[in-house]
């Protein structure tokens, strides 16, 4: 299952790298199905996307769209030699990824213009990933030292 949701998301990133830049469509594809086999080859097809993306000049949505593609593909081919039982796309994933792509395009389509936002949003960005990484890690209590008297 793993290799088939591989070969999905290849195909369909490479259909949007050919649907932006129709000349970025060949090594796109050269490389996803490199990475199927060569995990450093599914990174540069990803980069290509990237790369065709911003010669495109595209809109919000495509981007979002070819972003979900590439987030796909990575997750996927990146375990298609993993041991049997291993699942890159669960449910959280998929949601993390869907959730962050609307946010992304929420953000980007709202006419709000704030001149001080871009100074603010790194910060943000970092209150928010520790509260996100704060609630996923596992809790340890601390153990009392004991101390003991002295020998002698």
């Amino acid at each position: 299952m793993t290799r088939f949701l591989a070969v999905l998301a290849g195909v369909l990133l490479v259909a949007s790298v050919i649907l932006m830049a129709p000349l970025a469509g060949v090594p796109a594809l050269v490389l996803v199905i490199a990475g199927w086999w060569f995990r450093p080859a599914a990174v540069a097809a990803v980069l290509v996307a990237i790369a065709a993306l911003a010669w495109a000049d595209t809109g919000v949505l495509a981007a979002a769209a070819t972003g979900l593609g590439a987030t796909a593909y990575l997750l996927n081919a990146a375990t298609v030699t993993a041991p049997i039982g291993v699942v890159p796309t669960t449910l959280p994933s998929v949601v993390g990824a869907v959730a962050f792509a609307a946010c992304a395009v929420g953000a980007a389509l709202l006419p709000l213009r704030l001149a001080w936002a871009p100074a603010l949003a790194p910060a943000v960005v970092i209150v928010l990933y520790a509260l996100v990484i704060q609630g996923l890690g596992p809790r340890r209590e601390r153990a009392e030292e004991v101390v003991e008297p002295p020998a002698g």
